[in-house]
């Protein structure tokens, strides 16, 4: 026989069991029985928060500032306007330094006074402010 012909051969060997029927330790699966359905967990216990201790509000915020303005006889717009001046830089940093002792984080006051944290952080930062 040639090559060819064992080829041949072969790829009809192939075809025959590949059509044929299965061999013979051939099994249909079997079916698995269903499992026990789960118990339903108990609800955990919804633990209780402490009161809070301290809460940002506005009306806390205005008094603070207020009472850090009064000995630079500023009000609130004139201390928070975009001059940078030393009276006007002062009460500002006044103001911060009051929020700041009452437990406001730099983010809080940034976002009260209108301004980024790191001037907040700057302008808390002891220097002399005499100049």
């Amino acid at each position: 026989m040639s090559y060819y012909d064992d080829l041949i051969t072969h790829y009809k060997q192939v075809r025959a069991r590949l059509n044929g029927p299965p061999p013979a330790p051939w099994r249909q699966p079997q079916a698995l029985p269903e499992p026990e359905p789960a118990p339903e967990p108990e609800p955990a216990p919804v633990p209780e928060l402490p009161p809070a201790s301290f809460q940002y509000t506005m009306s806390a915020a205005r008094r603070i500032a207020q009472a850090a303005l009064v000995p630079h006889g500023m009000t609130w717009t004139d201390a928070m306007g975009p001059s940078r001046t030393l009276p006007h830089t002062n009460a500002r940093a006044d103001v911060y330094k009051a929020l700041r002792k009452h437990g406001w984080s730099l983010k809080k006051i940034a976002i009260y006074c209108g301004r980024d944290h790191t001037t907040i952080m700057n302008a808390l930062q002891p220097k002399d402010r005499t100049k």
